[in-house]
C-alpha cells in the first residue's frame, strides 16, 4: 500500500479542519450537491456508451442525447411502473386487514380453537354489542381557493421534479464537456499535481463505473427471477417487488433484506397458511446464495476496494447527511473519497481508514503483536506465512525485518529492555519450533556465529535451521575469536558463517571476521548481512577487503553459499587445526 506522509501536526490539523468544513458544506448544500453527485455517477456510467457512439462517427452532442434519452427513459419507465404497482397494492391492502388481524390474534392466543377460547370470544362479542354507540363527531369542511388546491397538489411533487431536472441537465453537460471539466478540476486542485490527479481521476472513473455497471447486472439477475418467482407463488404486484429488489440491492448489506422482507410480509398477510411465506423466503435464499457465492465473486473479481466496516460507516454517514438518497449513493461516493486519499498524500489517512489494502506489512504486524505481548497471534502469523511461502522466505521477509525494527527502536530508546528480552525470547522460541526442510548436505561442517548481539544469534539459528543439524554448530553472541576457533577445530569446520542483523551489521560482522581470520587462516568465512542493511554494495566491498570469502543478503541463500565455499576449500586446509595467535 502506498505510504502517506504529511508535513507534520500542523498539516494534519489543517486537513482535519478542511474535512469538518467539507462535511458542513455537504450537509448545508444538500439540495444542490445531491443532484450533482447523482449526475456525476450517471456520467461515469454513461461515458463508455457515449465514447462508443463517438467512435462510430456520431457527434458528441448527438451521442450524449441518444444515451441520455435511452438511460433516463428506462429510469422513468421503471419508476412509473413501480409507482403504478405501488398504488395498486395500496388499494388492495384494506382487503388483507381482516386476514392479518386473524393471524396476529392466532399467534397471540393459540388457545382460540378450544372451548374456553370460543366462550371468551362469545362473551367479548356480547359486550361489544351491548356497549352504547357513540354519536359521530361533526366535521366542518372549509372550501379552499383554486390556488391553494394547486399548491397543495404541487408541493410534494415540486422538489423531486426540480431535482430530477437538475440531474438531467448536469448529466448532459458533464457528458458533453467532460474534457473541459476534467482540466478545470485539475486546475483547481493545482497544476503541480497533474500526475497524481490524472491517476486519481482515471482510477475513480474505472472503479465507480465498473462497480455501478456490475452492480446493475447483479441486481437485475436478482430482481427479474425474484419477480417472476413471486408471480408464480401468487404474490400480488410481483413486478413491484422485483423492481424494488433491483433498487434496494444498491444499499449494502441492508437493502437485500428489506427487499426480501416486504413480499414475505405480504405473503403472510394474504395467505391462509404458511406455504406462500415459506416459498417466498426459499426463493430469496436460493437467489441470494447463488449471487453471493457464485455470480458476484466471478463478476467482481475484486471488491469496490472498501472494507466492510468502512461500507457500514459510510452508509450511516451519507444517510445522516442526505437521507435515503445518501443511502443509495454511499458506496460509489466513498469509493471516490478512498481513491482521492490514495493519491493525495495529505489525505492518505482516508485510504487507510476506508480501504482494504493491508496497512501494516507482515514484519510490522509481527513486531506489533510481539510489542503487545501477544505471542500466540504472532506465532500463528508466522506459521501461516511459512505454510504459504516457506520457512526460508518467512525468515527473510518477516522475522529478520522484525528483529531489525526491534534493534532500531532499542537504539532510539523507544524499547525498554524487558520488552526487548520478551521479543527475543519468543522469536527464538518460534524459530526453534518451526519445522524446516534442511539441505541434505552442507558440503562440509559449518560453524554459524552471531556477530554481536541476541538478534544476530537468533538469525544464526535461522541459518542453522536450513542446514543439516549433524554438520552445523551455532555460537551465540559474545563468543571470542579464540572460542570460535576452538569450536571450529573440535567440529573440523571448514566454513565459518557470521550472521549479522542491521543496523550496523557490516561493522560488527567485519570486526569479528577479521579476528576469526587471524585464528583460522585456512577456513572459509562467509557473512550474512541480512535484508535491510544500508548501502549493501559498499558493505560487501568492505567485508571482502577484511578477508571475508563471500557475502549473502538473504537467509534462503545461505545453504547454497555454504556448499560453494565448502567445495572451493583447498584440500590442504580440510583438516587444519586452529593456530594459537600471539597475545594482542
Amino acid at each position: 500500500m502506498p505510504a502517506y506522509t504529511t508535513s507534520g501536526p500542523r498539516a494534519r490539523r489543517s486537513s482535519l479542519i478542511a474535512l469538518v468544513i467539507a462535511t458542513a458544506v455537504l450537509y448545508l448544500a444538500a439540495d444542490v450537491l445531491i443532484p450533482l453527485a447523482i449526475a456525476i455517477l450517471l456520467a461515469f456510467l454513461a461515458a463508455p456508451a457515449v465514447r462508443r457512439l463517438e467512435r462510430w462517427k456520431l457527434p458528441r452532442l448527438a451521442a450524449t442525447v441518444v444515451v441520455s434519452a435511452v438511460g433516463f427513459g428506462v429510469i422513468f419507465g421503471i419508476g412509473a411502473i413501480a409507482a403504478t404497482q405501488a398504488v395498486s397494492l395500496a388499494a388492495k391492502l384494506p382487503e388483507y386487514r381482516h386476514n392479518i388481524a386473524t393471524k396476529i390474534h392466532d399467534l397471540r392466543h393459540p388457545d382460540r380453537g378450544t372451548k374456553i377460547g370460543k366462550a371468551a370470544e362469545a362473551i367479548k362479542d356480547i359486550e361489544r354489542q351491548a356497549a352504547p354507540e357513540r354519536p359521530p363527531l361533526p366535521v366542518k369542511e372549509t372550501p379552499g381557493t383554486a390556488f391553494e388546491a394547486l399548491a397543495q397538489f404541487a408541493a410534494p411533487v415540486a422538489k423531486p421534479a426540480a431535482m430530477a431536472l437538475a440531474v438531467i441537465v448536469f448529466t448532459i453537460l458533464m457528458l458533453v464537456n467532460r474534457e473541459n471539466m476534467r482540466d478545470r478540476l485539475i486546475g483547481v486542485l493545482g497544476t503541480g499535481r497533474i500526475n497524481a490527479m490524472t491517476r486519481a481521476m482515471a482510477e475513480a472513473s474505472y472503479r465507480v463505473s465498473r462497480y455501478l455497471a456490475t452492480q446493475l447486472v447483479v441486481n437485475a439477475m436478482f430482481g427479474i427471477p425474484f419477480g417472476i418467482a413471486l408471480y408464480f407463488i401468487g404474490i400480488p404486484n410481483a413486478l413491484l417487488f422485483g423492481l424494488l429488489g433491483m433498487v434496494l440491492r444498491f444499499v449494502p448489506y441492508v437493502g437485500v433484506w428489506v427487499a426480501a422482507a416486504m413480499p414475505a410480509v405480504l405473503a403472510f398477510a394474504i395467505s391462509d397458511n404458511w406455504t406462500q411465506v415459506l416459498w417466498t423466503v426459499g426463493v430469496f435464499a436460493a437467489l441470494e446464495l447463488l449471487l453471493a457465492y457464485v455470480i458476484e465473486p466471478w463478476l467482481y473479481g475484486k471488491s469496490a476496494g472498501l472494507s466492510p466496516v468502512a461500507i457500514i460507516a459510510a452508509v450511516m454517514f451519507w444517510t445522516w447527511l442526505w437521507g435515503p438518497i445518501g443511502l443509495l449513493l454511499a458506496t460509489p461516493l466513498t469509493v471516490c473519497v478512498a481513491v482521492i486519499g490514495r493519491h493525495l498524500p495529505e489525505l492518505g489517512y482516508l485510504n487507510v481508514l476506508l480501504g482494504v489494502d493491508p496497512v501494516l506489512s507482515p514484519e510490522q504486524r509481527f513486531y506489533q503483536r510481539l510489542l503487545a505481548l501477544d505471542h500466540e497471534e504472532a506465532q500463528d502469523m508466522i506459521e501461516q506465512h511459512a505454510a504459504a511461502h516457506g520457512v526460508a522466505a518467512t525468515f527473510d521477509e518477516v522475522m529478520v525485518p522484525a528483529l531489525t525494527l526491534a534493534k532500531l527502536d532499542r537504539r532510539k530508546g523507544a524499547l525498554e529492555p524487558s520488552r526487548e528480552r520478551y521479543i527475543y525470547e519468543h522469536v527464538r522460541r518460534i524459530v526453534e519450533e518451526l519445522e524446516a526442510s534442511p539441505a541434505r548436505e552442507a558440503g562440509a561442517p559449518v560453524c554459524v556465529v552471531a556477530a554481536h548481539d541476541e538478534a544476530d544469534h537468533i538469525a544464526a539459528l535461522m541459518v542453522a535451521k536450513l542446514l543439516p543439524a549433524a554438520q552445523t554448530g551455532v555460537l551465540g553472541a559474545g563468543a571470542l575469536a579464540s572460542d570460535i576457533a576452538q569450536a571450529a577445530g573440535e567440529r573440523r569446520c571448514e566454513v565459518v558463517f557470521i550472521s549479522a542483523v542491521p543496523p550496523n551489521a557490516a561493522h560488527y560482522a567485519g570486526y569479528l571476521a577479521r579476528r576469526v581470520r587471524r585464528e583460522l587462516a585456512g577456513a572459509r568465512i562467509a557473512v550474512g548481512v541480512w535484508a535491510g542493511a544500508d548501502d549493501v554494495g559498499a558493505s560487501r566491498e568492505r567485508l571482502l577487503k577484511l578477508g571475508v570469502d563471500d557475502v549473502c543478503l538473504h537467509i534462503a541463500e545461505a545453504p547454497s553459499l555454504v556448499r560453494q565455499l565448502a567445495a572451493a576449500a583447498p584440500a590442504a586446509h580440510k583438516a587444519e587445526r586452529p593456530r594459537r595467535s600471539a597475545p594482542r
